[in-house]
């Protein structure tokens, strides 16, 4: 979640607080009150292809709540409507994709999301106008397989829709047509909505080990030697496998001596770049 600032951009924000997220930046908590509704219309299309990203935190048990929601914005939503609409909720802990009344994917086993630890849920179409049974699913990282729906169509998009985050946002009457449906509640964190099928090394980035940002944006080479241990960044992969804190450093020169910086982007494990280090805390 990144932190709003007072560009217009057709969204409202309501009742969000920020807090640590899953690596150390701003996550927002959402509470039942929380609003994060966007106004304009789109993006998703007839048979375009969607893929929902995200980080979420919750210890909520009993109840299904919304986590991203993408529906129709003007007249009465009918169970029958022809078009699709793309709903991820967490039911009970169990990721669930809706594109109808009727029509939604499950994992084949349960999964336990609301256990209050970070999970990170990738739910993509792997093509266009796919069916719904081969949206893939995939939890931390692994693709999990998902049970064979009792309606299983190709998915097309309705046109004329609007997408919010934690709750059904500026959409039409869908609290009509899903009573128990309640907003999200806990902590969420990296959005990311992709109008492309999700590959596994996106799922390697988005799912990297964890790491502490003590140190801030930079820091002194003494310091950072002081508390760590800089390896090659090629051996990163290894090292970090077996670890929770890996963070890649950039050396320069200055008049000052030789400073580290945070390299910019994220890098990739294994990944060699001139001038870069791996900084591993040590137990």
């Amino acid at each position: 979640m990144h932190t709003l600032n007072s560009e217009q951009y057709d969204a409202q924000v309501a009742n969000i607080e920020l807090v640590d997220g899953r690596r150390g930046y701003s996550a927002g908590k959402f509470e039942m009150n929380s609003r994060l509704a966007i106004y304009s219309g789109g993006p998703h299309g007839p048979g375009t292809v969607i893929a929902y990203n995200l980080w979420i935190k919750t210890t909520q048990q009993n109840s299904e709540m919304v986590l991203v929601h993408y529906g129709s914005y003007w007249g009465n939503v009918v169970k029958n409507n022809a078009k699709d609409f793309h709903t991820l909720t967490l039911d009970h802990g169990i990721p669930t994709l809706y594109v109808s009344h009727k029509k939604k994917l499950v994992p084949a086993t349960d999964q336990g999301l609301n256990d209050n630890k970070w999970h990170h849920i990738s739910v993509f179409m792997p093509k266009h106008s796919c069916l719904l049974s081969e949206v893939v699913m995939a939890i931390d990282g692994e693709r999990v397989k998902t049970r064979k729906p009792q309606i299983d169509e190709n998915i097309f998009h309705l046109t004329g829709g609007r997408i919010s985050i934690g709750g059904f946002g500026y959409s039409s009457n869908y609290e009509a047509l899903f009573p128990k449906m309640t907003p999200y509640v806990g902590l969420m964190d990296d959005f990311l909505l992709y109008g492309r099928p999700v590959e596994n090394h996106d799922l390697t980035w988005m799912t990297s080990p964890n790491y502490d940002t003590r140190f801030g944006i930079s820091c002194n080479q003494t310091e950072v030697e002081s508390k760590t241990r800089m390896i090659p960044h090629k051996k990163c992969k290894q090292m970090c496998s077996t670890r929770s804190w890996c963070k890649a450093y950039e050396f320069s020169k200055s008049q000052d001596g030789k400073k580290c910086l945070l390299f910019k982007g994220t890098p990739t494990f294994g990944e060699v770049k001139e001038r870069t280090r791996c900084a591993v805390r040590l137990p």
